[in-house]
């Protein structure tokens, strides 16, 4: 019977210790790092990853358009941009202004563009890509008349912030409930 015991007591403490050592087995945890892009002056910054990888790509502009504008002067009554009409004169001669609110400098000053219909979206060709950043900058839209240029309206903007897809859109509002809109599309580069 002593001969059982030891050979029952072997059989417990081999299959104890493979059950211990089973349990007392490494386990590697790998932790995942998520990349992406970190610079706040693109638009696909994200600021949830991990590390930036080195895909990080700008906004570079490509096209301004006018995609809406006021029909009339708020400043002079509702009237018409242009008081003397010949013709289509009573349209507005749009010039667009862009500037960088940070060094002052003009991103963008169109030609302009005469007698655009209020269901009219002028545009114009950016003459070379120049990026974006993440900060504001200031838009104006001027009537250029032969009595001078008349404010249409005005506003700052971050395009980082508004950028989706390849587009860049804001605007304004007037005292007439008018809107402005102006529409910029970007590569990613």
């Amino acid at each position: 019977m002593k001969k059982n015991t030891i050979n029952l007591l072997s059989g417990t403490i081999l299959v104890f210790s493979i059950v211990l050592s089973g349990a007392c087995k490494k386990v590697e945890v790998i932790d995942e790092k998520i990349g992406g892009c970190f610079d706040t002056d693109s638009p696909i910054h994200d600021a949830s990853i991990d590390y930036d990888d080195g895909t990080c790509q700008y906004a570079y502009i490509d096209l301004y358009e006018l995609t809406n504008h006021p029909d009339q002067d708020p400043a002079n009554s509702g009237q018409d941009w242009d008081l003397i009409a010949v013709g289509n004169a009573t349209r507005p001669d749009v010039l667009l202004t862009i500037t960088n609110q940070l060094t002052g400098d003009i991103l963008f000053e169109s030609p302009e563009i005469g007698d655009i219909a209020p269901s009219s979206t002028p545009s114009w060709s950016a003459p070379y890509q120049e990026q974006l950043f993440n900060h504001n900058y200031e838009w104006t839209l001027y009537d250029n008349d032969v009595s001078g240029s008349e404010l249409m309206a005005s506003g700052v903007f971050n395009p980082i912030e508004l950028a989706n897809n390849g587009i860049i859109q804001f605007g304004d509002i007037n005292a007439l409930q008018d809107s402005t809109v102006i529409t910029m599309f970007y590569t990613l580069k």
